[in-house]
């Protein structure tokens, strides 16, 4: 009855069904154990052969005198050679390199070739070829098997020690550099016919002179010829065309004139406008006219000129500069920028209208205006004959007011007359010993006009010119036959 039950052929089953597993995963371990073992036995025996090897290959090289298998001097390969073949192998070997071909430095597609007679190329071979001999052979037994089995497994390389004049490899990295290296330009704009155009910038390049050299240094012992492909910066000019890509249109001129015989005030006039030619002010900045300029001084290039200095006319090292400061005060006003720093001269130069001058003085006196528009805005100074010319060039702005500079208030200071007695002069008589100056003041607007209509006035300043007193000198001596009478 409990046979014919299926709850028991289940029960039956899945017994028999565990027992088979369970002979097949033992049947499966003693497989695998067995071949572990077999694949242990395998490698032993061939570790056995190859460490026989081995001992059998270095023993033999111990009691040798030649240089072990797998040692390299650069890429000349040296073992099996005793160290007077070495020492020969090394020399043809590095004689017929530099003799078919020299060492080439490139960049781009140029090439520079370096010859062994350039640079009084030599070779150590006897040091070399003793040094090849000593890989496994000196220091402790950790060491000299270290080297073996790097030297017969993977190759141990002896860099060349290849001796070389410095000075004269130097030098010619130098030559190299200095035709090479270039400055950048930056993209100018120039305005012709009413029309602006924009010439494009160009990068720089400078040789990194200290990575070349030490890559010089760490190739030529390692192997001759060598080609080494030169490390150069690239320097990106301050101007590039795409700031200038919204700069269409003049926003203001001026033009001052000087004495161009005066060659000394002409000089500095057109130093100071050099340095404030092709200027480009990002929306914001704010330009600084010293800062561009630079110190006065004769190491730049400044020559002495008469200047005004507390009144009086004095030569010192950049005078005529401030006619250049005070023509493009002038143009920053006509193009509605930002004052943000000038001052007045002591004696009102006569280049501008009154009140309408711009003073500077080094570490003292500085002109300074902020761009106050949304975009760049780019200035131009340009010395023609006698006449200096400031342009400032912006995008164009079709509601841009008509701007004028108008002095107002103007009042003339007479001067006094100062009376000095002179023993030295005859009773009576009177000599001018200085003319005395005149006197201004005067209050300076800039008025924004639109459709002939003001529609903005904006005051600038108010300068006064203190007048000059007159001196006359008035003679005291009294003549003889004045005294008798």
């Amino acid at each position: 009855m409990l046979r014919t039950n299926p709850r028991y052929w289940r029960g039956f089953a899945l017994l028999l069904a565990n027992r088979i597993i369970g002979m097949e995963l033992l049947t499966m371990k003693i497989t695998i154990n067995q071949r572990a073992k077999n694949i242990m036995l395998f490698l032993s025996i061939i570790i056995l052969f190859s460490l026989t090897g081995f001992i059998a290959t270095t023993t033999a090289f111990d009691v040798s005198d030649s240089i072990y298998e797998g040692v390299f001097i650069g890429d000349i390969p040296v073992g099996g050679l005793s160290i007077d073949e070495a020492k020969s192998e090394i020399i043809i070997n590095i004689k017929n390199q530099t003799a078919n071909s020299p060492s080439y430095l490139t960049y781009k597609t140029q090439k520079w070739p370096i010859y062994a007679n350039d640079i009084d190329l030599e070779i150590n071979a006897d040091d070399l070829a003793q040094q090849a001999y000593n890989i496994g052979r000196l220091g402790n037994i950790a060491k000299r098997l270290q080297e073996k089995i790097i030297a017969v497994n993977y190759g141990y390389t002896i860099p060349l020690s290849l001796h070389y004049n410095h000075v004269k490899l130097e030098a010619i990295l130098n030559t190299i550099a200095d035709s090479i290296n270039s400055n950048p330009e930056d993209a100018l704009l120039i305005y012709q016919n009413s029309n602006v155009n924009i010439q494009p910038e160009k990068n720089g390049h400078k040789v990194d002179l200290e990575k070349n050299w030490l890559d010089l240094n760490a190739i030529i012992h390692t192997r001759i010829p060598f080609t080494l492909e030169l490390t150069v910066n690239e320097i990106t000019p301050k101007i590039l065309s795409k700031d200038l890509a919204e700069v269409d249109s003049l926003l203001s001129i001026y033009t001052t004139e000087f004495d161009p015989d005066n060659e000394n005030r002409s000089k500095n006039i057109s130093l100071a406008a050099k340095n404030v030619n092709h200027i480009l002010v990002r929306p914001n900045d704010v330009f600084s006219f010293n800062n561009n300029v630079g110190e006065r001084l004769s190491e730049n290039g400044y020559k002495e000129a008469p200047v005004l200095i507390d009144g009086k006319l004095v030569l010192d090292w950049g005078g005529g500069v401030c006619q250049v400061s005070s023509t493009l005060y002038n143009a920053v006003l006509l193009a509605n920028m930002s004052i943000e720093e000038r001052t007045s001269h002591f004696r009102p130069p006569a280049y501008v209208p009154l009140g309408q001058d711009a003073a500077v003085a080094d570490n003292l006196l500085d002109f300074k205006f902020k761009n106050t528009t949304d975009s760049n805005i780019y200035i131009t100074t340009e010395i023609l004959d006698r006449e200096i010319i400031v342009q400032i060039f912006g995008k164009n702005n079709p509601t841009l007011s008509d701007i004028r500079i108008i002095g107002t208030n103007k009042k003339v200071l007479e001067p006094n007359t100062i009376i000095k007695q002179d023993p030295t002069l005859e009773l009576g008589s009177q000599v001018v010993e200085y003319a005395g100056e005149k006197g201004f003041q005067i209050t300076t607007y800039r008025i924004a006009f639109a459709n002939g209509q003001e529609v903005k006035r904006e005051h600038l300043a108010y300068d006064e010119f203190k007048a000059e007193d007159r001196i006359v000198r008035i003679g005291t001596k009294m003549l003889s036959n004045q005294l008798t009478k």
